[in-house]
Protein backbone atom coordinates (compact mmCIF):
# COMPACT_ATOMS: atom_id res chain seq x y z
CA UNK A 1 0.00 0.00 0.00
CA UNK A 2 2.93 2.04 -0.30
CA UNK A 3 3.66 4.46 3.31
CA UNK A 4 1.96 3.69 5.62
CA UNK A 5 1.69 6.81 7.43
CA UNK A 6 -1.18 8.84 6.34
CA UNK A 7 -2.70 6.33 4.60
CA UNK A 8 -6.59 7.35 3.98
CA UNK A 9 -9.86 5.13 3.84
CA UNK A 10 -10.21 5.40 0.45
CA UNK A 11 -6.95 4.13 -0.02
CA UNK A 12 -8.12 0.83 1.91
CA UNK A 13 -11.24 1.01 0.99
CA UNK A 14 -10.82 -1.84 -1.91
CA UNK A 15 -9.50 -3.78 0.81
CA UNK A 16 -12.19 -3.93 3.32
CA UNK A 17 -14.67 -3.52 0.65
CA UNK A 18 -13.63 -5.89 -2.01
CA UNK A 19 -15.82 -5.84 -5.10
CA UNK A 20 -16.05 -9.01 -7.09
CA UNK A 21 -15.92 -11.66 -4.34
CA UNK A 22 -17.52 -15.09 -5.28
CA UNK A 23 -17.53 -17.51 -2.79
CA UNK A 24 -17.18 -21.01 -3.54
CA UNK A 25 -20.46 -23.20 -4.56
CA UNK A 26 -20.58 -26.50 -3.89
CA UNK A 27 -23.86 -29.10 -4.97
CA UNK A 28 -24.98 -31.69 -3.48
CA UNK A 29 -26.87 -34.92 -5.79
CA UNK A 30 -29.52 -35.52 -3.77
CA UNK A 31 -30.20 -39.37 -5.39
CA UNK A 32 -26.86 -40.38 -4.16
CA UNK A 33 -27.41 -38.36 -0.89
CA UNK A 34 -27.70 -40.46 2.61
CA UNK A 35 -28.45 -37.58 4.74
CA UNK A 36 -25.77 -38.09 7.49
CA UNK A 37 -25.36 -34.50 7.64
CA UNK A 38 -21.21 -35.17 7.81
CA UNK A 39 -20.51 -32.44 5.06
CA UNK A 40 -23.04 -30.01 7.45
CA UNK A 41 -20.57 -31.17 10.23
CA UNK A 42 -17.01 -31.09 8.61
CA UNK A 43 -17.42 -27.27 6.94
CA UNK A 44 -15.05 -24.92 9.01
CA UNK A 45 -16.81 -22.42 8.11
CA UNK A 46 -20.29 -23.75 8.75
CA UNK A 47 -21.92 -23.10 5.24
CA UNK A 48 -23.73 -25.70 4.95
CA UNK A 49 -27.93 -26.81 6.32
CA UNK A 50 -30.19 -29.12 5.90
CA UNK A 51 -33.48 -28.40 4.41
CA UNK A 52 -36.86 -29.62 5.75
CA UNK A 53 -35.96 -32.87 4.16
CA UNK A 54 -32.88 -33.56 5.57
CA UNK A 55 -30.51 -32.99 2.57
CA UNK A 56 -28.06 -30.44 2.79
CA UNK A 57 -28.05 -26.90 0.89
CA UNK A 58 -25.54 -23.91 1.23
CA UNK A 59 -26.94 -21.13 3.21
CA UNK A 60 -28.12 -18.18 2.23
CA UNK A 61 -25.61 -16.22 3.65
CA UNK A 62 -22.61 -18.14 3.48
CA UNK A 63 -18.84 -18.18 3.49
CA UNK A 64 -17.37 -20.37 1.01
CA UNK A 65 -13.23 -21.02 0.48
CA UNK A 66 -13.34 -23.84 -1.24
CA UNK A 67 -11.18 -26.75 0.92
CA UNK A 68 -13.40 -29.18 0.06
CA UNK A 69 -13.96 -30.67 3.42
CA UNK A 70 -17.34 -31.55 2.61
CA UNK A 71 -16.30 -33.70 -0.26
CA UNK A 72 -14.04 -35.72 1.79
CA UNK A 73 -16.52 -36.37 4.76
CA UNK A 74 -18.86 -37.43 2.36
CA UNK A 75 -19.19 -41.29 2.30
CA UNK A 76 -21.29 -41.77 -1.28
CA UNK A 77 -19.16 -39.00 -3.50
CA UNK A 78 -22.61 -36.69 -3.59
CA UNK A 79 -20.84 -33.89 -2.85
CA UNK A 80 -19.45 -31.85 -5.67
CA UNK A 81 -17.89 -28.59 -6.97
CA UNK A 82 -20.05 -26.00 -8.67
CA UNK A 83 -17.24 -22.92 -8.85
CA UNK A 84 -14.51 -22.92 -6.56
CA UNK A 85 -13.69 -19.44 -4.84
CA UNK A 86 -12.42 -16.26 -7.02
CA UNK A 87 -12.24 -12.23 -6.70
CA UNK A 88 -12.62 -10.84 -10.18
CA UNK A 89 -11.37 -7.65 -8.98
CA UNK A 90 -9.82 -5.41 -6.31
CA UNK A 91 -7.49 -5.88 -3.71
CA UNK A 92 -7.61 -9.86 -3.70
CA UNK A 93 -7.91 -10.28 -7.49
CA UNK A 94 -5.26 -12.33 -8.65
CA UNK A 95 -7.59 -14.74 -10.68
CA UNK A 96 -7.27 -12.93 -14.18
CA UNK A 97 -10.62 -12.45 -14.73
CA UNK A 98 -12.08 -15.90 -13.25
CA UNK A 99 -11.56 -18.68 -10.87
CA UNK A 100 -7.79 -20.64 -10.62
CA UNK A 101 -8.88 -24.39 -11.81
CA UNK A 102 -9.46 -26.98 -9.60
CA UNK A 103 -6.56 -30.30 -10.34
CA UNK A 104 -5.73 -33.07 -8.57
CA UNK A 105 -2.46 -33.93 -8.80
CA UNK A 106 -0.75 -34.92 -11.62
CA UNK A 107 0.35 -39.19 -12.35
CA UNK A 108 2.95 -39.79 -10.54
CA UNK A 109 6.45 -40.65 -13.29
CA UNK A 110 9.23 -41.56 -12.55
CA UNK A 111 12.80 -40.50 -13.96
CA UNK A 112 12.29 -41.81 -17.10
CA UNK A 113 8.86 -40.33 -17.46
CA UNK A 114 7.24 -43.93 -16.90
CA UNK A 115 3.75 -44.24 -14.95
CA UNK A 116 4.78 -44.85 -10.87
CA UNK A 117 3.52 -45.34 -7.42
CA UNK A 118 2.95 -42.53 -4.93
CA UNK A 119 5.51 -43.27 -1.71
CA UNK A 120 4.33 -43.32 1.40
CA UNK A 121 5.63 -40.21 2.44
CA UNK A 122 3.67 -38.68 -0.92
CA UNK A 123 1.07 -40.16 0.26
CA UNK A 124 0.35 -38.78 3.44
CA UNK A 125 1.22 -35.16 2.15
CA UNK A 126 -1.79 -35.57 -0.94
CA UNK A 127 -4.33 -37.18 1.66
CA UNK A 128 -3.85 -34.72 4.56
CA UNK A 129 -6.62 -32.27 5.64
CA UNK A 130 -7.46 -30.52 8.57
CA UNK A 131 -9.14 -32.28 10.83
CA UNK A 132 -11.71 -29.90 13.06
CA UNK A 133 -14.24 -32.94 14.94
CA UNK A 134 -12.76 -35.29 16.87
CA UNK A 135 -13.15 -38.32 19.15
CA UNK A 136 -13.30 -37.74 23.32
CA UNK A 137 -10.56 -39.68 23.04
CA UNK A 138 -7.55 -38.78 24.86
CA UNK A 139 -3.98 -39.25 23.27
CA UNK A 140 -1.06 -40.56 25.19
CA UNK A 141 1.52 -38.24 25.97
CA UNK A 142 4.02 -40.52 24.37
CA UNK A 143 2.17 -40.00 20.99
CA UNK A 144 2.28 -36.39 21.79
CA UNK A 145 6.00 -36.47 22.39
CA UNK A 146 6.39 -38.34 18.71
CA UNK A 147 4.57 -35.50 17.26
CA UNK A 148 6.72 -32.45 19.31
CA UNK A 149 10.21 -34.75 17.93
CA UNK A 150 8.78 -34.42 14.49
CA UNK A 151 8.67 -30.09 15.04
CA UNK A 152 11.87 -29.57 17.33
CA UNK A 153 13.87 -32.02 14.28
CA UNK A 154 12.29 -29.46 11.35
CA UNK A 155 15.08 -27.02 9.40
CA UNK A 156 15.78 -23.58 10.59
CA UNK A 157 17.64 -20.91 8.85
CA UNK A 158 21.24 -21.19 10.30
CA UNK A 159 19.90 -24.32 12.85
CA UNK A 160 18.71 -21.14 15.21
CA UNK A 161 15.84 -23.85 16.14
CA UNK A 162 13.53 -20.83 17.59
CA UNK A 163 10.50 -22.50 18.59
CA UNK A 164 9.52 -24.22 22.14
CA UNK A 165 6.00 -25.61 22.49
CA UNK A 166 2.88 -25.52 25.02
CA UNK A 167 0.64 -28.42 25.36
CA UNK A 168 -2.72 -28.06 27.00
CA UNK A 169 -4.75 -31.10 27.75
CA UNK A 170 -6.74 -29.52 30.61
CA UNK A 171 -9.98 -28.98 29.07
CA UNK A 172 -10.80 -26.36 31.80
CA UNK A 173 -8.33 -23.93 30.58
CA UNK A 174 -8.58 -24.76 26.72
CA UNK A 175 -12.52 -23.22 27.64
CA UNK A 176 -11.10 -20.32 29.47
CA UNK A 177 -8.61 -19.67 26.08
CA UNK A 178 -11.63 -20.20 23.89
CA UNK A 179 -13.70 -17.37 26.31
CA UNK A 180 -10.64 -15.01 26.29
CA UNK A 181 -10.31 -14.68 22.48
CA UNK A 182 -13.73 -14.35 21.45
CA UNK A 183 -14.13 -10.70 22.36
CA UNK A 184 -11.34 -9.73 20.28
CA UNK A 185 -12.49 -11.40 17.38
CA UNK A 186 -16.24 -10.63 18.03
CA UNK A 187 -15.08 -6.97 18.20
CA UNK A 188 -12.77 -7.07 14.63
CA UNK A 189 -16.07 -8.55 12.86
CA UNK A 190 -18.40 -6.29 13.87
CA UNK A 191 -16.22 -3.59 12.56
CA UNK A 192 -15.55 -5.25 9.74
CA UNK A 193 -19.30 -5.68 8.74
CA UNK A 194 -20.14 -2.04 9.70
CA UNK A 195 -20.22 0.81 7.65
CA UNK A 196 -19.15 3.05 9.91
CA UNK A 197 -17.23 1.26 11.97
CA UNK A 198 -15.05 -0.38 9.60
CA UNK A 199 -13.17 3.03 8.57
CA UNK A 200 -11.97 3.08 12.41
CA UNK A 201 -9.94 -0.13 11.03
CA UNK A 202 -7.41 1.92 8.61
CA UNK A 203 -5.80 2.67 11.83
CA UNK A 204 -5.04 -1.01 12.93
CA UNK A 205 -3.75 -1.54 9.56
CA UNK A 206 -1.14 0.99 9.57
CA UNK A 207 -0.06 -0.32 13.01
CA UNK A 208 -0.30 -3.81 11.44
CA UNK A 209 0.12 -4.08 7.59
CA UNK A 210 -0.83 -7.35 6.54
CA UNK A 211 -3.69 -7.08 4.26
CA UNK A 212 -4.20 -11.02 4.71
CA UNK A 213 -5.88 -10.19 7.76
CA UNK A 214 -8.59 -9.09 6.18
CA UNK A 215 -9.25 -10.92 2.91
CA UNK A 216 -12.86 -12.06 2.76
CA UNK A 217 -12.05 -15.69 3.28
CA UNK A 218 -10.65 -15.37 6.39
CA UNK A 219 -12.83 -12.00 8.08
CA UNK A 220 -15.76 -13.48 6.81
CA UNK A 221 -15.95 -16.81 6.88
CA UNK A 222 -12.96 -17.46 9.84
CA UNK A 223 -13.81 -14.38 12.10
CA UNK A 224 -17.31 -14.89 10.84
CA UNK A 225 -18.20 -18.09 12.19
CA UNK A 226 -16.39 -17.71 15.30
CA UNK A 227 -18.41 -14.42 16.07
CA UNK A 228 -21.80 -16.12 15.35
CA UNK A 229 -20.64 -19.08 17.79
CA UNK A 230 -20.57 -21.76 14.84
CA UNK A 231 -17.22 -22.91 15.52
CA UNK A 232 -14.83 -22.22 18.03
CA UNK A 233 -10.90 -20.74 18.15
CA UNK A 234 -9.67 -23.85 19.26
CA UNK A 235 -12.36 -26.81 18.67
CA UNK A 236 -13.12 -29.16 20.75
CA UNK A 237 -10.07 -31.03 20.71
CA UNK A 238 -8.19 -33.23 23.64
CA UNK A 239 -4.94 -31.14 22.46
CA UNK A 240 -3.70 -27.77 22.09
CA UNK A 241 0.02 -27.28 20.90
CA UNK A 242 0.92 -23.92 20.93
CA UNK A 243 3.82 -22.77 18.57
CA UNK A 244 5.86 -20.20 20.11
CA UNK A 245 8.84 -18.48 18.32
CA UNK A 246 11.71 -16.19 19.50
CA UNK A 247 11.15 -12.98 17.58
CA UNK A 248 14.77 -12.70 17.34
CA UNK A 249 15.27 -15.44 15.13
CA UNK A 250 17.60 -15.94 12.16
CA UNK A 251 15.08 -15.12 8.67
CA UNK A 252 12.30 -14.54 11.09
CA UNK A 253 10.29 -16.60 12.80
CA UNK A 254 7.07 -17.01 10.73
CA UNK A 255 8.95 -19.51 8.30
CA UNK A 256 10.51 -21.53 11.29
CA UNK A 257 7.12 -21.95 12.45
CA UNK A 258 5.49 -23.22 9.67
CA UNK A 259 8.18 -26.12 8.67
CA UNK A 260 8.21 -26.81 12.46
CA UNK A 261 4.57 -26.90 12.45
CA UNK A 262 3.92 -28.94 8.95
CA UNK A 263 6.56 -31.44 10.75
CA UNK A 264 4.32 -31.78 13.32
CA UNK A 265 1.13 -32.03 11.24
CA UNK A 266 2.52 -34.92 8.79
CA UNK A 267 3.75 -36.71 11.87
CA UNK A 268 0.45 -37.03 13.15
CA UNK A 269 -1.39 -37.64 10.16
CA UNK A 270 1.19 -40.98 9.88
CA UNK A 271 0.37 -42.10 13.41
CA UNK A 272 -3.39 -41.57 13.06
CA UNK A 273 -4.08 -38.41 14.43
CA UNK A 274 -5.94 -35.37 13.32
CA UNK A 275 -4.61 -32.43 13.28
CA UNK A 276 -5.55 -28.29 12.22
CA UNK A 277 -3.85 -25.73 12.49
CA UNK A 278 -5.36 -22.66 14.67
CA UNK A 279 -3.67 -19.33 12.96
CA UNK A 280 -6.07 -17.22 15.77
CA UNK A 281 -4.51 -18.34 18.17
CA UNK A 282 -2.27 -15.63 17.97
CA UNK A 283 -5.29 -13.19 19.35
CA UNK A 284 -3.80 -14.69 22.66
CA UNK A 285 -0.70 -11.78 21.81
CA UNK A 286 -3.71 -9.20 23.09
CA UNK A 287 -4.44 -11.18 26.48
CA UNK A 288 -1.96 -10.11 29.04
CA UNK A 289 -3.74 -12.24 31.36
CA UNK A 290 -3.22 -15.28 29.52
CA UNK A 291 0.01 -14.77 28.43
CA UNK A 292 1.05 -14.29 31.64
CA UNK A 293 -0.15 -17.66 32.86
CA UNK A 294 0.96 -19.52 29.80
CA UNK A 295 4.74 -17.89 30.87
CA UNK A 296 5.39 -16.07 27.40
CA UNK A 297 6.93 -13.00 27.37
CA UNK A 298 9.61 -10.84 25.11
CA UNK A 299 11.41 -12.17 22.94
CA UNK A 300 8.80 -15.57 22.82
CA UNK A 301 5.28 -14.90 20.68
CA UNK A 302 2.61 -17.62 19.41
CA UNK A 303 3.32 -17.79 15.97
CA UNK A 304 0.77 -20.67 15.31
CA UNK A 305 -1.08 -23.32 16.65
CA UNK A 306 -2.36 -26.30 16.43
CA UNK A 307 -5.41 -29.40 18.10
CA UNK A 308 -4.70 -32.70 18.22
CA UNK A 309 -6.48 -35.83 18.44
CA UNK A 310 -8.36 -39.33 16.87
CA UNK A 311 -10.61 -37.91 13.92
CA UNK A 312 -14.71 -38.39 14.65
CA UNK A 313 -15.10 -39.83 11.49
CA UNK A 314 -13.58 -39.84 7.95
CA UNK A 315 -11.28 -36.29 7.18
CA UNK A 316 -8.88 -37.40 4.61
CA UNK A 317 -9.14 -37.79 0.98
CA UNK A 318 -6.97 -36.01 -1.91
CA UNK A 319 -9.35 -33.01 -3.07
CA UNK A 320 -8.31 -30.69 -6.44
CA UNK A 321 -6.58 -28.02 -5.68
CA UNK A 322 -5.89 -24.81 -7.40
CA UNK A 323 -3.33 -24.49 -10.02
CA UNK A 324 -0.93 -21.54 -11.07
CA UNK A 325 1.04 -21.89 -13.91
CA UNK A 326 4.63 -22.95 -13.47
CA UNK A 327 7.06 -21.02 -15.49
CA UNK A 328 10.24 -23.97 -16.16
CA UNK A 329 13.66 -21.87 -17.22
CA UNK A 330 15.59 -24.65 -18.90
CA UNK A 331 19.04 -24.86 -20.07
CA UNK A 332 20.17 -24.63 -23.91
CA UNK A 333 19.22 -20.94 -24.54
CA UNK A 334 15.47 -21.53 -24.65
CA UNK A 335 13.08 -18.79 -23.80
CA UNK A 336 10.99 -19.75 -20.56
CA UNK A 337 7.92 -21.79 -20.89
CA UNK A 338 5.02 -21.29 -19.18
CA UNK A 339 3.15 -24.55 -17.75
CA UNK A 340 -0.35 -23.73 -17.59
CA UNK A 341 -1.47 -27.64 -17.67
Amino acid sequence: MGDQEGTSWEELKSMFRPSGVHMGVMKCDIESCTQCGLCVENCPFKAWELDENKNPRLKQDYACFSCYNCMVACPTGAISIGKPYYAEDGSFYETQGGPLPAKMPAEPRDADGNQDEWTEVERVILERRSVRNFKPDLVSEHLIRRVLEAGRFAPSSGNCQPWKFIIITDKDFIKEMNAACYPILNMLYSAYTNDSAVKNLVQRYVQNPNPGTYDPRIILGGVGSIAKKDVLVFPDAPVVILVVCDERSIGGPQMAAGTCGQNMNLAAKALGLGFCWIGFSQVIDKIPELKEKLGIKYPWKIYTAAVLGYPKFKQEGVVPREFRPVTWFRGGGQDPVIEKD
